[in-house]
């Protein structure tokens, strides 16, 4: 479900941040809600930036009792209005708990050590890979990880989106463990979502730029070999490959050629994953001839098209499993609808999940940017 605020925060690190990138200036720094009296926004800031430092760095461990009101007045020469405002965004922050007479505590969990955002650059709706790591990123967690979802998250300026200035707002009070960006970030990468230091990240992407950044990208060519594999063992010959219009990157001639395959460029073919017709339309075509003259192995290599190729290949009146063997692409466990039998071949999206939310574990204990590959895997693997 889209995340959303519950209420319009005009809180000033924000304001400053979306007022610089109109001005074309660097982002502004982390400026937490001003005193409403006292001191001046300036001393405000100095005394929260250095109290949040003891949290952030340790010194005050989860759950530990923090100096009280007046303690801190007296340290800081700061007038108990300017203390209180401090502790009141601290708490609100998700830093502290008050609990009157007992005093005032770091939480147990204090979201730095707990958030992960989830930054998608669209709405999930239409994409059945985004769908898919939103769908397992709702489950229960036994680790004790908030995983908070955001999208629309493209904006290398202003924006009126508001999971974008959320995002951006956690990102400048530190209320992150690390962001998980679901594609590349080159749409966000001139933004505090991108450039603030001191958060680990890790994207879906081909591993290429970013040195800051782990990436993880879906491994397309074992994806290529399990599917050809498996046409071979069953027997097919004559094999057909429809899927996202850059299918030519794989060389998938060449690969079927060396598994004794018989092909041709007519029936290697690309479409866009938005219109469904085109699906429907192209299978019939591809089906349209008599039984030794058609494909005999069909590969399905993006989950977006599979409802509307299947629906075509049913239509064009092909007996199964006489007739055709399908493999078709998955993200599991979001399982596309088909009208005829498939094999389904894909990607875990729990695995990548898990393997990018460990990545940043492993950063915030130190570890270095890396780089890694999800295999594909069949239905009856996982």
């Amino acid at each position: 479900m889209r995340q959303s605020l519950k209420k319009k925060d005009t809180s000033s690190d924000t304001v400053s941040y979306l007022r610089s990138s109109v001005e074309n200036h660097p982002p502004a720094p982390v400026v937490i809600h001003p005193a409403k009296r006292g001191r001046s926004d300036d001393r405000f800031q100095e005394i929260a930036a250095e109290l949040k430092k003891n949290i952030i760095s340790g010194r005050w461990k989860p759950e530990m009792r923090v100096p009280t009101r007046r303690e801190l007045c007296a340290k800081y020469g700061a007038s108990p209005i300017t203390i209180q405002n401090i502790i009141d965004q601290f708490v609100e922050d998700g830093f502290l708990k008050s609990d009157g007479r007992n005093g005032t505590h770091v939480m147990k969990t204090p979201p730095h050590h707990v958030n992960v955002a989830l930054v998608f650059p669209e709405d999930v709706a239409h994409n059945r890979f985004w769908r898919a790591i939103s769908t397992v990123a709702k489950e229960g967690r036994t680790d004790g990880l908030k995983i908070i979802q955001r999208f629309n998250i493209k904006y290398n300026g202003w924006t009126d989106n508001p999971d974008q200035n959320a995002l951006i707002r956690d990102i400048l009070r530190k209320r992150l463990m690390g962001i998980f960006f679901t594609s590349p970030p080159y749409l966000v990468d001139k933004t505090p979502i991108v450039t603030e230091h001191g958060i680990p990240r890790c994207a879906l992407m081909a591993p290429e730029g970013y040195s800051e950044i782990s990436q993880l990208c879906p491994d397309g060519f074992s994806f290529q070999e399990k599917a050809l594999a498996c046409l071979k063992a069953k027997g097919r010959k004559r094999i057909a490959v429809v899927g996202h219009p850059d299918i030519s990157n794989l060389d998938w001639l060449d690969k079927m050629s060396a598994y004794g395959f018989v092909s041709g460029p007519h029936w290697i073919q690309g479409m866009s994953l938005g219109d469904t017709l085109p699906g429907c339309n192209l299978a019939r075509l591809l089906f349209h001839d008599s039984r030794d003259k058609r494909p005999d192995g069909l590969i399905i290599t993006d989950d977006n098209i599979v409802e509307s190729v299947t629906k075509g290949i049913a239509e064009s009146g092909v007996k199964f499993p006489q007739e055709l063997d399908v493999i078709a692409h998955c993200n599991f466990p979001c399982i596309p609808p088909s009208s005829v039998p498939v094999v389904r071949l894909g990607y875990d999206a729990r695995e990548v999940l898990e393997l990018g939310l460990g990545f940043i574990r492993a950063m915030k204990e130190g570890a270095s940017p890396t780089k890694a590959t999800v295999k594909a895997v069949f239905e009856d693997e996982l």
